[in-house]
């Protein structure tokens, strides 16, 4: 399909036609088939408005004709959107309704995509138990049935999940295994989710050209297929590698780029996210007002989206701030809530953080 070319605009176009045609001849189900299948353009290429609003009204028709496994596949895809957007307790209902579907109708493709989904958005809400749970088992359906498309995609996932909780050789197996199967199929905005993915890896593990050899490919990929989203987690991840290598200029440009397109596709975590870097970036500038300011913003929209991570990240950014302006028991104080949230959810920056207070604190 044109879709997983890229060709998103073509698509879009020829589904609206088909639409226009559906309506004119009352074929209501078709209306469905076609709402739903431009939902998916609309959401590849950003549009998350738009596409809430065609999975909706897909949904609104499948109810009205009783086909519940339309239900279940407009649930699953308005699903994706509000993940997008950050309203996770919306993306998380909109998955579970759709599994129990798909359940009921002994459906173990849509099974395994809704948990795929799901194990996503518990990842993002913080929940990195269930979000593996529901990974895993995505998984043994995917290997069941023989869906090499889905095995790739639920690894991808669950490399993201092993990174967040600092399991990182499991992530990086996870994550090669993913690309491999991905360039096998020909899928080119897998393989640029798994570049990205390994990038991050690479990052963590002081391997830094090898991270920007990787962000810098799978930017390539989602400038070329227009996943716009993609191009911003690219551009945020490449932002970090370019100021720990000390090239503050090229960062300051490209997480400028990563915060002017998740604004724009209202991507309030990805946005979040880069608030924080930049901030870090003012930091170790000497820009303390300027850094205070992005942790301020991020901590403020990290608590609006009841994103735990990245409020940890605010938290402890406004910490080494307030150090660095020789305020430390202000720092301290910071530094202690950033603590507490990233041990409540697991998160890997704990043990870098409880150090980073042992030598403020001293013995």
């Amino acid at each position: 399909m044109r879709r997983q070319t890229g060709e998103y605009q073509a698509a879009a176009q020829a589904l609206e036609q088909a639409l226009d045609i559906y309506r004119d001849l009352g074929d209501r189900l078709g209306q469905a088939n076609a709402h739903s299948d431009l939902g998916v353009v609309r959401r590849m290429t950003g549009d998350y408005q738009a596409a809430a609003r065609a999975q909706e009204q897909a949904l609104s028709i499948y109810r009205d004709l009783g086909d519940r496994q339309g239900q279940a596949n407009a649930l699953n895809g308005l699903g994706k959107v509000r993940r997008h957007t950050c309203d996770y307790p919306a993306a998380a209902q909109a998955q579970e309704q759709a599994l129990s579907i798909y359940r009921d109708l002994g459906d173990r493709f849509g099974q395994a995509n809704a948990l795929l989904f799901l194990g996503a958005v518990r990842g993002q809400m913080d929940d990195y138990p269930a979000a593996a749970q529901a990974l895993e088992q995505a998984l043994d359906i995917y290997r069941d049935l023989g869906d090499r498309q889905g095995h790739a995609n639920a690894l991808n996932f669950l490399g993201d999940v092993r990174q967040l909780t600092g399991d990182y050789l499991a992530a990086a197996q996870a994550q090669e295994q993913a690309l491999g199967i991905f360039g096998d199929l020909g899928d080119r905005l897998g393989q640029a989710n798994a570049h990205n993915a390994l990038g991050e890896l690479r990052q963590m593990t002081g391997e830094y050209l090898a991270a920007v050899q990787a962000q810098e490919q799978a930017l390539d990929i989602y400038r070329d297929i227009g996943d716009r989203l993609g191009q911003a987690n690219a551009l945020k991840d490449l932002g970090e590698v370019r100021r720990l290598t000390g090239e503050y200029p090229a960062a300051a440009r490209v997480l400028e780029q990563a915060l002017d397109i998740y604004r724009d596709i209202g991507s309030r975590q990805g946005a979040a996210a880069t608030l924080n870097e930049t901030g870090t970036l003012c930091r170790v500038s000497g820009e303390l007002p300027r850094a205070e300011e992005y942790h301020r913003q991020a901590l403020e929209l990290a608590r609006t989206i009841a994103s735990s991570w990245d409020e940890a990240h605010a938290l402890a950014g406004l910490g080494r701030c307030a150090l660095a302006a020789g305020q430390a028991p202000q720092a301290e104080v910071l530094l202690r809530q950033a603590l507490e949230v990233f041990q409540r959810i697991g998160a890997a920056e704990a043990a870098d953080l409880l150090a980073e207070l042992d030598a403020l604190t001293g013995p």
